[in-house]
């Protein structure tokens, strides 16, 4: 038995196993396919695709259609059908199979990829020489390259060009699979199956703290989210990463720390002073997760920074601890920014105190969204007191959106008397 003889075998064995679990059903999209398969196609209708297109599929590829499935359970909401591939493609773009691919690994694509291909006259069409393999949802999917310098490897894309795409390490489609099966029996997250980095705990934790490149630096982090659970010897190297000369890299993992509660408050605390905003913000969600005693010092503080998402990130910390008062709000609700002043509201609505100035005099703000979000502050607050200013503005409003509000509170304080709390 050849090397992609014993590949298939296993495959079909793990693909058995799997469809006994009815706890793997819970994998996201694996209800669509059920872990069932497509039968194969026959040798006559894969090479009257072939000759078609002009093209040879890539042999794992191939032998996967020929003695295994013409799609079915695979990632996500599972393999798409050799016909369904093309036509993916083919209904956005012109689907020159036989024209070779533009992506070829080791790349690190930026967000503005797309402007380098798109429209552009004698420009290779982003998805030439590819078939989609995988529709994740939306406009992500997973690309198998037919043609090009990159044949037999994978791209996770997004058809609306952003995120910037990612040509996986997987050398070619059997393993890529296989991997994917690997990991669902073994209890991880597959849900971002297509942008992990192959490898385990130890093997992402190498990368992380030691590759020459930041994004795939960044990227380690990422995938041990996907692992079903992190060791305690993984927290250093963490809360280590914290420090990486690179920005991508220390706002990655804090924002991987915070999302999975990995308990880096320390180094969390140290970045709070980092010179980038993302890494500010993210640090001190880190400590809103974890629920550190000292959180509300640490996000008072942070309602001086001069970056609005890292006083709207202490402005959510300090309100989910319960400490958030009137008095933090007040002087952020005359902040220049205006996505400040608004968020400031927002999260009056949930605070205990007098606000009623603070409100009313933000009826008369420059900013629609401003003004808007004050009247749906008062609508939640119950604050009656104030609808005789909310029907002088409604005489003078121009904004639609506002005026919608303007009306819908103004018709639900005058038909009902008031049943909820003041301040």
């Amino acid at each position: 038995m050849d090397g992609v003889d014993a590949q298939l075998s296993r495959i079909v064995d793990k693909l058995t196993r799997a469809a006994a679990d009815p706890g793997l059903l819970e994998a996201f999209g694996a209800r669509t396919h059920g872990f069932r398969l497509n039968p194969p196609l026959s040798e006559s209708t894969v090479a009257a695709f072939e000759t078609e297109h002009d093209v040879v599929l890539p042999e794992g590829y191939r032998r996967f259609l020929l003695e295994i499935a013409d799609g079915g359970a695979g990632p996500s909401y599972g393999l798409l059908e050799l016909a369904e591939a093309y036509g993916e493609v083919a209904d956005c773009f012109t689907g020159y199979l036989a024209e070779p691919s533009p992506f070829v690994p080791g790349i690190a694509y930026s967000d503005d990829w797309w402007n380098r291909f798109s429209g552009q006259q004698d420009r290779p069409d982003p998805l030439q020489g590819t078939l989609s393999v995988v529709h994740h949802g939306c406009t992500s999917y997973t690309q198998l390259v037919i043609s090009g310098p990159g044949r037999g490897r994978l791209v996770a894309i997004d058809h609306n060009g952003v995120p910037a795409p990612y040509v996986l390490e997987d050398p070619d489609f059997l393993t890529w699979y296989e991997r994917w099966l690997d990991e669902l029996l073994a209890g991880y997250n597959v849900d971002w199956f297509s942008d992990k980095l192959p490898g385990d705990e130890a093997i992402l934790l190498g990368i992380l703290s030691a590759d020459p490149s930041a994004e795939r630096r960044a990227r380690a982090a990422t995938s041990l989210q996907c692992l079903p659970r992190l060791s305690a010897a993984a927290i250093p190297t963490l809360a280590a990463a914290v420090a990486d000369p690179s920005v991508l890299v220390r706002a990655t993992v804090l924002g991987c720390a915070w999302r999975s509660k990995i308990p880096i408050d320390a180094a969390a605390r140290t970045a709070l002073n980092d010179p980038d905003a993302s890494v500010r913000a993210e640090a001190i969600s880190v400590l809103r997760v974890l629920g550190t005693p000292d959180l509300a010092e640490r996000a008072r503080a942070l309602f001086e920074d001069h970056d609005t998402e890292v006083t709207r990130q202490a402005m959510w910390a300090l309100a989910e601890s319960g400490d958030l008062t009137v008095a933090d709000l007040a002087p952020l609700v005359a902040r220049p920014d205006p996505r400040t002043r608004a968020s400031a509201l927002y999260y009056l609505a949930e605070t205990h105190g007098d606000a009623t100035d603070l409100i009313a005099r933000a009826f008369a703000d420059e900013q629609p969204q401003v003004r808007r979000q004050a009247i749906q502050t008062a609508e939640l607050r119950d604050d009656r007191v104030v609808l005789p200013l909310l029907q002088r503005r409604i005489r003078s409003e121009t904004d639609t959106y506002v005026l919608a509000n303007l009306h819908r509170v103004i018709s639900a304080w005058t038909d009902t008397p008031s049943t909820t709390r003041t301040s």
